[in-house]
Parts: structure tokens; sequence; C-alpha cells
């Protein structure tokens, strides 16, 4: 069940400006999110990693197109493919290097005027492996278990968004999983 209703202040926005074409949503995970932007009239292209995830939401959302995708690779999309992006908890997997060329690459696909949002673990995510006891790798990038973990303060975030025209940035508490959880969520134009 979702218990974060993140994207319902979103909505009138991420359905003007996709009028025209679906979401890009990068990260499905369970097609929670996917969910939500179909039942608001938005047509969606839902991509994770996993097979598994992409199954899940293919369940639940049947009306999306769902593909599978490695974010951390060049995405398969021509130049100024889409209005909005959607990126929730997913781009948090990478070096620096990598997150930035990431965040290069989001642009390259958006339409001028196009939209990102998204959402990053915060370095107050102390439930979901922000903290001293996992093994740094590099500045707020650590190994939590089995997996690697990026953490953002509002500087990181700014410095990967760097060139876009950043219009909302706040810091909040959600309960999508078991325990709170720290994320900064951020809409973002394309310029």
């Amino acid at each position: 069940m979702n218990n974060d209703p993140w994207l319902d202040k979103w909505i009138p926005l991420l359905r003007q400006k996709s009028a025209n074409g679906p979401v890009l949503e990068l990260g499905c995970g369970w097609g929670w999110d996917t969910t939500e932007l179909l039942n608001a009239g938005c047509q969606v292209i839902a991509s994770d990693l996993s097979t598994r995830n992409l199954r899940a939401t293919k369940e639940t959302s049947p009306n999306a197109d769902v593909v599978q995708l490695n974010h951390s690779q060049p995405l398969p999309f021509v130049d100024h493919s889409f209005s909005v992006i959607v990126a929730s908890l997913t781009l948090h997997y990478f070096t620096w290097t990598v997150t930035l060329q990431i965040a290069s690459d989001l642009k390259r696909c958006l339409k001028v005027d196009g939209i990102l949002l998204a959402r990053f673990n915060s370095i107050n995510d102390f439930h979901y492996g922000a903290s001293p006891a996992e093994t740094e790798i590099e500045p707020n990038f650590h190994q939590v278990g089995t997996s690697t973990k990026r953490f953002f303060d509002q500087e990181a975030v700014r410095e990967m968004l760097l060139g876009w025209d950043i219009r909302f940035l706040e810091e909040n508490v959600i309960y999508r999983y078991d325990n709170p959880k720290s994320v900064w969520e951020v809409m973002a134009v394309c310029n």
C-alpha cells in the first residue's frame, strides 16, 4: 500500500506539461507513482533496472509502457523527447561522477521548459543508511548492506542540478516505508 501522496500537489503541473506526450518515470519500483500518474490522466513510460519491479508495475498499472533501463547508462531516447521526467528515490546508487552524468543526460532528454520532479535521499536519512557506521566510499556515498547509496544535502542537490532553474527544493520526511525516511524533493525546469 502506498502511504506517500507526494505527487498530489504536482498533478496539475504534470498533467499540463505532459499533455502532448508521456511522462518518463525513472525507477518505477512497484508502480505506486506510476498508478498515481495514470490515474491523473498522464501517459507513462515506467522504467526500472529490475525485471521483478517492471512485472509488478505492469500488473498494478497495465496501461503503462514499461522498459528496462540502467539509469547509470545514457538513456535510449532522442534529445528533447519529454516534457516531464519523474525520478523518485532512484538516482542515489552512483558515484558523484556518474550522478552528474545522469543529470546531464536527463537535461538532454527534456524539452526546453520541461520539468524534472525528483526526490533524493537526505543526509538525515538515518533509518536507511545515512550513518557513520556505514562504510563511506566517497563523501556521502556509502556501502549499505549489499548496495551503494548516496545521501544529499541541499548543496549537493544544487550542484547536481547546476544550470537548471530550481523552482522548488525542500527537505521532507516521508512515510512510504516501514520507518520514516528523510528526502529532498525538487522540481527543476530545463533551460
